[in-house]
């Protein structure tokens, strides 16, 4: 099992506060897949690759706004750090503790 596969809350602090989302990932060699739960449910996260203690992955947001977010973790132990970027916004910070 790589050090990101299992489940994760993550907490994005963003200029319109701050948002919970439950987070599944799992690796297949360099490929990262998985699911957000958020305040509108369920999204997959598309396009994840993973390489040493960094994963990268899309997550596409219906709500409050359509777009799209470029998310960047870093694991360490049972703790993520990260951001996530939306188009021109300012980057988001993410950090994450394990839960199972």
């Amino acid at each position: 099992m790589a050090a990101i596969d299992g489940k994760w809350a993550l907490e994005v602090a963003t200029l319109a506060g701050s948002h919970h989302f439950d987070v599944t990932l799992a690796t297949v060699g360099t490929s990262l897949s998985g699911t957000a739960i958020g305040p509108t449910g369920p999204i997959a996260i598309r396009g994840g690759t993973v390489s040493g203690d960094t994963a990268e992955f899309t997550l596409d947001l219906v709500a409050p706004l359509p777009m799209s977010l470029a998310v960047t973790l870093h694991v360490v132990g049972n703790r993520l750090t990260g951001t996530a970027q939306a188009g021109p916004f300012p980057p988001s910070t993410i950090v994450g503790t394990r839960t199972g």
